[in-house]
């Protein structure tokens, strides 16, 4: 009998042993199992992690990359009116909005082929118009903006009634008393910068140059204060540029495109935000010739390769501590020195 329970506790530590062993072998499986797994998921997760871009910075630099020179053609709907053209430069980088009346009887050069400005815009279009020009002056033009009546008004709309002064008698058109400045309706406007009535096409232009750029002065910089309200001034713009964008875009014909505006709308917004009275006229020089042409003068040619210049000593680079960006710009920016007016540069009528 002592036999049989020795022999049977001795069966028991055996049984009791080999039930440890495979249940030891199970665990470890189920940890290397589930190591395996979760080693997996952790790599695929680190793998999507490294293939994150980084996030470009919410502030942009401005730059000479976004100084642009635009051609702009009123073609209006009256055939008794003459085409405007003008070209704008845009420089956020010296806070300058330059506008420069194009004459139609200044001769261009497309092809070799020597024709005025309005017969090239005539027979070949606002591009072709867009390069003679850049060749004519010496100096890029980036993009072109074509409009008609309509897409005249609805840009000037977005910058509010023009004020001027009426300098001709026209249909519709009285001479301004006493050269005190009135406001106009846009379509008045429109027969001021299209009248056939000037003296001649250097006054037309001068004309187009001064008052487009006083538009804007008084749209950014009102006479009582430069306004920071958001529902006023420049700040208006600045605020709403995304859609005034878009409803000037539908309105006129252009080869400005939405990845250009995207690529420079900080630029922009900028400008419009924090510059005191960016814009202003300009007035080419130019000579007449016996068959009622023009051409430049050679100090008009100077004038603007100076104006075109991109001063690299006004250029802000990331690396700058005390680059201005729209977001970093303070609320009153100081206004810059105004640059030197060229000689033959047409000083704005004070009235205006």
């Amino acid at each position: 009998m002592a036999m049989s329970n020795s022999y049977a506790r001795r069966r028991r530590r055996s049984k009791a042993g080999s039930t440890a062993i495979p249940f030891m072998i199970t665990i470890l499986i189920s940890l290397l199992v589930f190591g395996g797994v979760a080693l997996y998921f952790y790599n695929k997760l680190t793998e999507k992690t490294n293939e994150l871009k980084v996030m470009e910075p919410a502030t942009k630099i401005i730059s000479a990359e976004d100084i642009n020179t635009i051609l702009f053609v009123l073609d209006p709907a009256d055939e008794g009116r003459k085409n405007a053209v003008m070209l704008m430069r845009f420089d956020p980088v010296r806070k300058q909005i330059l506008c420069i009346g194009i004459p139609l009887e200044l001769q261009v050069q497309l092809d070799s082929r020597v024709m005025t400005v309005g017969a090239c815009y005539e027979n070949h279009g606002a591009v072709s118009l867009k390069d003679a020009v850049a060749e004519t002056i010496g100096q890029p033009v980036d993009r072109y903006i074509m409009m008609d009546s309509r897409g005249f008004a609805t840009l000037v709309n977005i910058f509010g009634n023009p004020k001027t002064t009426i300098d001709i008698e026209d249909t519709g058109l009285n001479k301004s008393k006493n050269g005190l400045p009135e406001t106009l309706d846009i379509g008045k406007y429109e027969l001021l910068l299209t009248s056939q009535r000037y003296a001649d096409e250097i006054e037309r232009c001068t004309k187009i140059g001064l008052s487009i750029a006083q538009l804007i002065n008084d749209c950014i910089s009102p006479e009582d204060s430069h306004a920071t309200a958001e529902t006023s001034g420049g700040s208006r713009i600045a605020n709403n540029l995304d859609k005034y964008f878009n409803t000037v875009f539908n309105a006129i014909t252009t080869d400005i495109t939405v990845i250009d505006y995207e690529d420079h709308k900080h630029a922009i917004s900028y400008v419009f935000q924090y510059a005191v009275s960016p814009a202003r006229g300009y007035t080419m020089g130019c000579q007449k010739q016996e068959d009622g042409t023009l051409t430049i003068n050679e100090s008009t040619l100077n004038d603007l390769k100076m104006l075109f210049a991109s001063s690299s000593s006004n250029t802000k680079s990331s690396g700058d501590s005390s680059s201005e960006s729209q977001a970093e710009a303070p609320a009153e920016a100081p206004a810059e020195e105004p640059a030197e007016a060229p000689a033959e540069e047409q000083p704005a009528d004070p009235a205006e």
